[in-house]
């Protein structure tokens, strides 16, 4: 994996469908391409995932023009990259992009699904943050999926909740057979939404061979179920998991009629 470090001259870079389905928002990245590779992942193509440009003058860019943002909108962190991706404990431009959208009172939310609990790091400044912002944490890391095993974001997630951060759970996308809902919803601290999401990805893509290719290494027993969701569109699992939280406010289902 190749490291790029660039200058950029635009803050935003992308607008991207908002991670509880409601709409679109602006995105800034401190990074372009992600040390994580999940198979699943939509942004897979060309040299993604196998170069990271480190924008180096994000938190100057953002400074300087969003100075005079609408301060009804909301910036989103974390879609071409994940901010806290073990590259940031190096270059820190997560921390100094909160920072600066701090200082310019803008409604954020930033999105991880890292288990490396760097998010920590920067509790100054999400606990004092100058307007609102959320924490969008993923439990899909496919370090922690298996089934059964403590997944550490689930700590994570109750101790950033503890500690007065807003805290929204993605489990995107849902695993069938792999990632226990039950468990992860009755560990989590019940005051943190819970969002889960189907596995979105086309029949001859790269995330298909990728996720197929994990599957069969890693969880050999469940391949021909994921040869159907993924060749047939079979949602039999997504169904049931749907009917199961029907009527359950704390869980949204963001597959519901899509």
């Amino acid at each position: 994996m190749a490291i790029y470090e660039i200058m950029v001259s635009d803050p935003i870079t992308s607008y991207e469908g908002q991670p509880d389905g409601s709409g679109e928002v602006p995105i800034v990245d401190p990074y372009n391409g992600c040390e994580l590779c999940c198979p699943y992942c939509f942004q897979y193509g060309g040299s993604w995932n196998k170069d990271i440009y480190v924008h180096l003058n994000i938190a100057d860019i953002v400074r300087d023009k969003l100075s005079s943002w609408n301060k009804k909108d909301e910036i989103y962190v974390g879609s071409k990259c994940d901010p806290y991706m073990p590259i940031e404990e190096k270059y820190g431009l997560t921390r100094k992009i909160l920072a600066a959208l701090s200082d310019l009172n803008i409604n954020t939310m930033i999105a991880t699904k890292s288990d490396n609990n760097l998010i920590l790091r920067d509790l100054d400044i999400l606990t004092t943050f100058n307007a609102k912002i959320t924490v969008l944490m993923g439990m899909a890391n496919i370090n922690q999926i298996g089934k059964g095993v403590v997944n550490s974001n689930i700590a994570l997630a109750n101790k950033l909740h503890k500690s007065g951060v807003a805290v929204w759970v993605f489990v995107t996308p849902f695993l069938p057979h792999i990632i226990d809902d039950e468990y992860i919803i009755s560990e989590l601290n019940p005051n943190i939404p819970v969002f889960l999401d189907k596995l979105r990805i086309g029949k001859d893509t790269i995330q298909a061979e990728n996720m197929k290719r994990f599957i069969s290494n890693q969880y050999p027993e469940y391949i021909l179920h994921y040869e159907e969701i993924i060749n047939n569109n079979d949602e039999s699992y997504y169904n049931a998991l749907e009917n199961k939280y029907a009527g359950n406010n704390r869980i949204n289902i963001l597959f519901d009629g899509k």
